[in-house]
C-alpha cells in the first residue's frame, strides 16, 4: 500500500512505498522547496489537499517591492516607454554614453548608428535590439565575431550587467524607463 510523503514546508506530495524505507529514519529534500526533513514523520494515507487561502484581501508584502520593467507597462502605468542606452568603452578606456528611442541600433565603422573607431569591427558589426525592456544583439557576419562575457555569439539576450566585446571595444546595454 503506497502512502504519500507531505513536505512540511511547500506542502508538496511525493508517493512513496513504505516497505521500501529503510528501518531508521530517511531524511527527504523536496525537489520544489529545497526543504530537508524525515519523511517517516510525514506519512500520510493521501495528500493533502493545497491549503485554502486566508479570506479578505491579498496580504501586503512589508519592505520594498521592486517590479520589473515590464511589470510596470503591464500595470499600466502611464507613459511607460523604455529607451535604449549604451555605453561604449574604447580599447584606451575613454567611455562615452548614447541613448535611444528606437528599438534598434546597429553598430560598425561604416555608416551605423553608432560609430566606433575600431579597426577589428566591421563596418556593420552588430545590432541591438531592443524588445521591450529586454535587449538581444546579433552579429552581422563581422570578420572578428561578437562575444558576450567572453563567449562568442551570433544572437543572444543580454542584461545589464552583460559586457558584449567587438574588437577592442567593449559595450554595456541597458534599458531605461522614461
Amino acid at each position: 500500500m503506497a502512502s504519500y510523503f507531505v513536505c512540511p514546508s511547500c506542502q508538496t506530495a511525493l508517493r512513496v512505498d513504505p516497505a521500501k524505507l529503510p528501518p531508521r529514519p530517511a531524511r527527504y529534500r523536496c525537489k520544489r522547496c529545497n526543504a530537508v526533513s524525515v519523511v517517516q514523520e510525514h506519512l500520510h494515507d493521501r495528500p493533502s489537499p493545497p491549503k485554502p487561502r486566508p479570506a479578505g484581501p491579498p496580504p501586503v508584502p512589508d519592505g520594498t517591492v521592486y517590479h520589473h520593467v515590464s511589470d510596470l507597462a503591464r500595470m499600466g502605468v502611464a507613459g511607460a516607454t523604455y529607451r535604449l542606452v549604451v555605453e561604449i568603452v574604447s580599447r584606451e578606456g575613454t567611455a562615452r554614453t548614447l541613448s535611444f528611442d528606437e528599438p534598434r541600433v546597429t553598430v560598425g565603422r561604416g555608416d551605423a548608428g553608432i560609430r566606433v573607431d575600431d579597426p577589428l569591427v566591421s563596418r556593420l558589426h552588430l545590432e541591438i535590439e531592443r524588445i521591450r525592456d529586454r535587449v538581444i544583439v546579433k552579429d552581422l557576419g563581422s570578420t572578428n565575431g561578437t562575444f558576450v562575457n567572453e563567449r562568442a555569439a551570433t544572437a543572444e539576450f543580454v542584461g545589464e550587467t552583460d559586457e558584449v566585446r567587438i574588437g577592442n571595444t567593449r559595450l554595456r546595454i541597458r534599458v531605461k524607463m522614461g
